[in-house]
C-alpha cells in the first residue's frame, strides 16, 4: 500500500493507460466514469416502464371484469332450472290429471282446475 504525501508526484489520470488481461492497452479516457450518469435517459427509462406497467394493469383488470361478467351470465342468468321445471310440470299434470282422492276420510277429492272452476261457478249461478 502506498501512502500518499506531499512528496509523492501526483499522476495525471488522463495520460495513463491500462492493460487488460488480453494485452490490449486502454487509454484512461475509454475508461467508464462512475460520475457520468446520464439522468435524464434514466428518468425516461423509468417513466416509460411506469407507463407500460400501468397500461398492463388496466388492461388485464378490463380483461378480468369481462371474465367474471361473462362467468356470472354463464352461472347465475343463463342456468337452465331442468329440475325445477320438471316438479313443475308434475304439479300440473298431478292438479290436470283428473278426479283423485285427496283424503279419503273426511271424502275430499281433486279435480282439475278448469273442471272446479266450472262447478263453482254453477254453484253460485243457481243461488
Amino acid at each position: 500500500m502506498t501512502e500518499i504525501t506531499e512528496d509523492t508526484p501526483e499522476q495525471d489520470v488522463t495520460d495513463a493507460t491500462v492493460e487488460t488481461t488480453n494485452g490490449h492497452a486502454l487509454d484512461a479516457s475509454d475508461l467508464p466514469m462512475y460520475d457520468d450518469m446520464n439522468t435524464p435517459v434514466i428518468a425516461l427509462v423509468g417513466f416509460v416502464s411506469a407507463v407500460v406497467t400501468f397500461i398492463c394493469i388496466i388492461g388485464l383488470q378490463a380483461a378480468y371484469l369481462q371474465f367474471e361478467k361473462q362467468q356470472y351470465e354463464e352461472k347465475v342468468v343463463n342456468v337452465k332450472l331442468e329440475v325445477e321445471d320438471s316438479i313443475v310440470s308434475a304439479q300440473k299434470a298431478k292438479l290436470n290429471d283428473g278426479y283423485s282422492w285427496v283424503n279419503k276420510e273426511t271424502k275430499t277429492i281433486g279435480m282439475p282446475i278448469e273442471q272446479a272452476m266450472k262447478v263453482i261457478a254453477d254453484k253460485y249461478e243457481s243461488n
